[in-house]
């Protein structure tokens, strides 16, 4: 039976290390490079025959008019309750959280 010394198993532990980071290394470039001639392949076949990202089913990066409807300031805040209006434009809604607004105090204490 042969005795390895403590030493010897660490200098294979790092050897093998090495090792794993080359192959490593490698596998990612291959795996860069086929993924490239994939892409470059497709590429190719788009082109040739005519396909759009619709026809993939991708997103063109347009907003789809059709889905989202933006709804007006007035709809989001319409479940709030009363909205009061300061002399200077300003605006305040019942169900706003803090404290009414001092214009507001004297305002409901004026009538």
């Amino acid at each position: 039976m042969t005795i390895v010394s403590l030493e010897e198993i660490n200098a294979q532990i790092q050897q093998l290390e090495v090792q794993r980071a080359q192959l490593q290394a490698e596998a990612d470039k291959q795996r860069k490079d086929v993924t490239a001639s994939v892409v470059q392949e497709l590429i190719e076949k788009i082109a040739a025959y005519g396909i759009t990202a619709k026809d993939l089913g991708l997103s063109t990066g347009k907003a789809d008019k059709t889905k989202k409807v933006r709804k007006s300031v007035g709809t989001k805040i319409a479940h709030l309750g009363k909205t009061y209006t300061g002399p200077d434009g300003q605006t305040w809604n019942e169900g706003t959280r803090g404290r009414k607004p001092t214009w507001l105090k004297e305002q409901l204490s004026e009538t």
